[in-house]
């Protein structure tokens, strides 16, 4: 479905959506603990949907806030992951806690993104897996996992990693991760290991190691989901580009990785405070500069920081581009074709980007969404500071992570036909 926005400012109050990353994390979590747990403002979207069906398929009773983990067991043998990679990636070590075989199917780009990094340590342990086509999905897995030494890569995604880390304590065993090239994304398993604490099971990081006790259990908890920094991070900006807003429920001391973004607004000279009286941050706005950003850590803010770069005063070098290159789409390509049509000079070269800022976008045409939810919000933000009618190409991508983003985004004054 294609919509058009009419370049306005956004200017107001906003209460950020739930935390997705925390959503996967406190809902399966919540799923492995013997008895009821209550997950008060969970995120409600496609991803979050896949991972409860995923649940559901090993005897997880889901009653709106409420999860009730029980007997360990499989209910269907076809998980659908949809077009989520969270909950693949997640869910295949969880689904081989039990002997029997299950297959994982999904959509869109998902049965191509890679798995290899499970497969390599499937074949260390000796457990069974079959791609059942060219594609990665649909995959057959057996269990039962097997505790003992791990040696991984950490310079991929690392939903591997949390995917291990959920199932390894739950074994008879003592289990330990080398990781033998460094963690990119580490933000997201310091979050998992903050998670997997409030849930009653302990991790010890030592770099490159991991040690995961054996024998633990998951307590039933009561928690609330935080908002997400990686969905605020548009309105962050959008607020940079075009008049004052308040984002709400985000918190201050996150752990969340994408919590650098604004850390990374203040480097580029953009006005951003939190509140401590409202618990909320303040963005208004301001002329940003370019500088050098590392996306190595924070893939997921890679295109909204793109659409930041191309408005703010001289040049900004982003590098570890790669790890944009395999997602919803790779987001790296779509992002330089969408940028070179709004009339943003930039230059690609290996895994570098160079963005040079300029005042306003090209209006007038259509701009490509690549069924990526991440790329329709950042081109909705960039459509802001065209100078005319931006139409943007698949806008029902935001049921991903964030189904009410452009319902937030008329709330703040933008306008879509």
């Amino acid at each position: 479905m294609n919509i058009t926005i009419i370049p306005k400012p956004l200017t107001g109050k906003l209460d950020v959506v739930s935390s997705k990353s925390l959503s996967h994390r406190y809902l399966i979590a919540a799923g492995l603990a013997q008895g009821k747990s209550k997950i008060h403002n969970l995120l409600e979207s496609d991803d979050l949907i896949a991972t409860k069906e995923a649940l559901k398929a090993f005897n997880v009773l889901i009653e709106g806030q409420c999860i009730t983990g029980q007997e360990f067991k499989k209910m269907t043998d076809i998980i659908d992951c949809k077009e989520s990679g969270s909950t693949l990636r997640f869910m295949i070590p969880i689904a081989m806690l039990q002997r029997e075989v299950v297959t994982f199917t999904g959509k869109g780009r998902l049965p191509n993104r890679p798995l290899d990094v499970y497969f390599d340590v499937f074949d260390q342990k000796h457990n069974y897996y079959k791609k059942l086509t060219d594609n990665y999905l649909p995959l057959e897995v057996k269990g039962r996992i097997k505790p003992g030494y791990y040696k991984m890569r950490g310079d991929v995604s690392s939903q591997f990693i949390t995917g291990l880390l959920y199932a390894l304590p739950l074994l008879s065993k003592d289990s330990v991760i080398e990781l033998i090239s460094p963690l990119e994304s580490k933000g997201y398993v310091d979050l998992t290991i903050d998670v997997l604490q409030k849930f009653g099971i302990h991790i010890l990081v030592t770099d490159p190691f991991i040690y995961i006790k054996g024998n633990q259990s998951y307590k039933p908890q009561e928690a609330t989901v935080e908002g997400d920094y990686s969905q605020a991070a548009f309105f962050m900006v959008a607020g940079l580009l075009s008049g004052e807003i308040e984002l709400k429920k985000l918190n201050p001391l996150s752990k969340q990785g994408d919590a650098e973004m604004v850390d990374i607004i203040k480097q580029m000279q953009g006005d951003i405070d939190y509140d401590h009286l409202n618990r909320s941050y303040v963005v208004k706005p301001s002329q940003t500069y370019g500088i050098e950003i590392d996306l190595s850590q924070i893939p997921d803010l890679g295109p909204i920081l793109m659409v930041l770069a191309a408005c703010s005063e001289g040049k900004t070098r982003f590098k570890h581009c790669k790890r944009l290159i395999i997602k919803e789409s790779n987001r790296l390509e779509a992002m330089i074709y969408n940028l070179k049509k709004l009339g943003v000079p930039l230059e690609h070269i290996n895994d570098e980007l160079t963005i040079t800022g300029i005042n306003q976008f090209k209006g007038n045409q259509t701009l490509e969404g690549f069924h990526d939810h991440r790329i329709v919000m950042a081109l909705s933000i960039a459509a802001i500071k065209a100078d005319g009618p931006i139409t943007i190409t698949n806008s029902e991508a935001i049921q991903k992570s964030y189904p009410n983003f452009f319902k937030d985004y008329q709330a703040l004054g933008g306008v879509i036909q």
